[in-house]
C-alpha cells in the first residue's frame, strides 16, 4: 500500500534546490528504506542550513562586539574631553575671578587718585604763592587722605611718594 506521493520519479525531473541527492527510487529498495533515506538527505540540509546560520550569528555577534567596542572607546574619549573642558573652565573662573578683584583695586585706587587729584587742584587754586602752597599740602590735603586707607602700608607709600619735596630750610 504506497501512498501516490512515493512512486518513482521519472530520471528528468528536477529536485528541490538545497536537496544533496536525488530521491532514491531504486527497484530494490522499499517504500521505508526511500523514505529514511529522503529523511536523512533532508536533515543533512537542515544541518547544513543550522550551520550557516550559526557561523551568520557568530558574525553578526563580532560585528555587534566591535560595535561596541568602538562606542566604549568614543564615550571614554569623550568623557576625558569633558573632564578636560571642566578643568579648563574652573581654571578660567578662577582667573576671571582673580581678574575682577584686581580690577576692583585699581578702581578703588583710580577714585583714590582722582580725589587726590582734585584737592590738589583746589589746594593749588587756593594757594597763591609757593609757601602757601607748601603749608596747605602738608597740612590741609594729605592729612586728609591718610585716614581713608586705614594705614594701608603700600597705599600709604604712594602717598608719600607723591608728596612734594620740601627742602628743609638751614639756618647759618
Amino acid at each position: 500500500m504506497m501512498k501516490p506521493g512515493f512512486e518513482k520519479l521519472p530520471l528528468g525531473q528536477p529536485l528541490p534546490p538545497g536537496f544533496p541527492a536525488p530521491f532514491l527510487f531504486a527497484d530494490g529498495l522499499s517504500s521505508v528504506d526511500t523514505l529514511l533515506t529522503n529523511i536523512q538527505g533532508l536533515l543533512k540540509v537542515a544541518v547544513d542550513n543550522a550551520r550557516a546560520q550559526e557561523k551568520h550569528v557568530q558574525q553578526e555577534r563580532k560585528e555587534m562586539k566591535m560595535e561596541l567596542y568602538r562606542e566604549r572607546e568614543m564615550r571614554e574619549g569623550l568623557e576625558r574631553q569633558l573632564t578636560s573642558e571642566l578643568h579648563s573652565r574652573a581654571t578660567m573662573q578662577k582667573r576671571l575671578k582673580k581678574e575682577k578683584k584686581a580690577k576692583r583695586k585699581l578702581q578703588e585706587a583710580l577714585e583714590f587718585e582722582s580725589k587726590r587729584r582734585e584737592q590738589v587742584e583746589q589746594a593749588l587754586k587756593q594757594a597763591g604763592t609757593p609757601e602757601s602752597l607748601r603749608i596747605s599740602l602738608n597740612e590741609a590735603v594729605i592729612p586728609e587722605i591718610e585716614p581713608e586707607h586705614n594705614g594701608n602700608q603700600q597705599e600709604n607709600s604712594t602717598v608719600q611718594e607723591n608728596r612734594p619735596y620740601t627742602k628743609p630750610s638751614i639756618m647759618y
